[in-house]
């Protein structure tokens, strides 16, 4: 039986162990936390991301896990709202985009994995060189504080995120985009008023970006942009008034009052790039291993679902019959062929979005452009379509994925 270890148990490497363990293949999954419930994570599948759970199968799970349906998109600039987008739920139907639990969804997927026998989780367990022979990578050797494990495999995905240590080890190289921002992100109770709808609210206000959303735990997450390189000082900064300033008087208040409750700032170093070689003998990366994604959209979580149905629908069959290394590798670039297009064009749509930010925040004249444009269009329906039309591709994926492989 052919034998796969995965490293790494967020959304790539927890979604591909359950479509390869659910078809016959022994997998063993390895993550070096001990538990899933990390304070932030990306929450938002777009109809991209929730078409791939439906596709691998699992879509059943957005009823079985904490998640909030989004309803719309809201933008206010200068303190009043400029433009509403409402989701269209009635075409979308059960893709609407949803902010889910995404420790619940991983735990989800890692315990339907453990119901079948040739599954191995081991938590706690950090993956700290590779195993190799002529042929190439057979396995790792991991560790779990004094404890060492040499672990041997046929082939071994690193979908251990944009810092992935196995990149490193196996020598491929990341070429990283340039990015303008990164994100400061915070937590904080929800006034009950924006609980009642689940709107993605942006605020946007001369020297003062970022954007909030009643999570699924009734809180507002709040992801603040920061220029590349300007973080001095940012733990000092009295972040409830910088909030207060930007949004109506009455939600100003809400963080006045619940100012104690804040939870953060976590630093969030956006690192947009790709690796110009997904694989070497034995070895693939997957997910922000391959391809770290910027936030907008959580592009992240939604490429790395499709990522796993894309790497099932080559391997599943593969390695269900006699296989040779030559095959296996052949598959192994043939993944990153298929995947390449999409994930090229999702980073360029990010980068774009980030640029025109850039622009008009570039000085006061562009700002105040922008401001123009947003109070006097923003009302418009045709505004608000054009709004979701441009976002389609973050939204939907640039190409069809589809999972190939019937259950045995």
């Amino acid at each position: 039986m052919s034998h796969v270890i995965v490293v790494g148990a967020g959304p790539a490497g927890a979604a591909i162990a359950l479509l390869l363990v659910r078809r016959g293949i022994q997998v063993t999954l390895l993550e070096q936390e001990p538990a899933f419930d990390r304070v932030f994570r990306g929450e938002g599948l777009m109809p991209s991301g929730v078409e791939a759970l439906y596709q691998m199968g699992v879509g059943d799970c957005l009823q079985q896990i904490p998640s909030r349906v989004l309803d719309g998109w809201d933008f206010y600039v200068d303190q009043q709202r400029r433009m509403r987008v409402l989701e269209p739920q009635a075409d979308l139907k059960e893709l609407t985009p949803r902010i889910v639990a995404q420790p619940a969804l991983l735990q989800w997927m890692v315990e339907q994995a453990q119901q079948q026998p040739t599954f191995k989780f081991l938590p706690g367990w950090q993956a700290h060189e590779l195993l190799r022979t002529e042929a190439g990578v057979c396995g790792v050797r991991a560790t779990q504080d004094s404890q060492v494990r040499d672990l041997h495999a046929d082939l071994v995905i690193a979908a251990d995120g944009r810092y992935s240590r196995l990149r490193k080890l196996a020598g491929l190289s990341l070429a990283k985009a340039q990015t303008q921002f990164d994100v400061l992100w915070f937590k904080l109770p929800a006034p009950p008023e924006l609980l009642q709808e689940t709107m993605f609210t942006a605020c946007l206000q001369w020297e003062r970006q970022f954007a909030f959303y009643p999570s699924w735990d009734e809180r507002l997450q709040i992801g603040w942009i920061v220029e590349k390189g300007q973080v001095k000082n940012w733990r000092d900064r009295d972040w409830i008034d910088e909030f207060a300033q930007a949004v109506p008087d009455s939600l100003a208040q809400h963080f006045h009052e619940h100012r104690h409750q804040l939870e953060g700032p976590i630093f969030l170093d956006v690192v947009v790039g790709l690796c110009p070689q997904w694989s070497i003998p034995g070895l693939l990366l997957i997910g922000d291993a391959a391809h770290p994604m910027a936030p907008n959209r959580a592009q992240g979580i939604n490429m790395a679902l499709r990522d796993a149905i894309v790497v099932a629908n080559h391997l599943i069959p593969l390695l269900h019959d006699s296989w040779t290394r030559s095959q296996l590798n052949t598959a192994l670039q043939n993944i990153q062929t298929e995947r390449l297009p999409e994930i090229q064009a999702v980073q360029q749509l990010q980068l774009a979005e980030w640029q025109r930010i850039a622009y008009f925040w570039s000085n006061r004249f562009t700002y105040l452009q922008f401001q123009f444009l947003a109070t006097i269009f923003g009302r418009f329906q045709f505004a608000q379509n054009s709004w979701l039309k441009h976002q389609k591709g973050l939204r939907h994926g640039i190409l069809p994925v589809r999972f190939k492989c019937a259950a045995p």
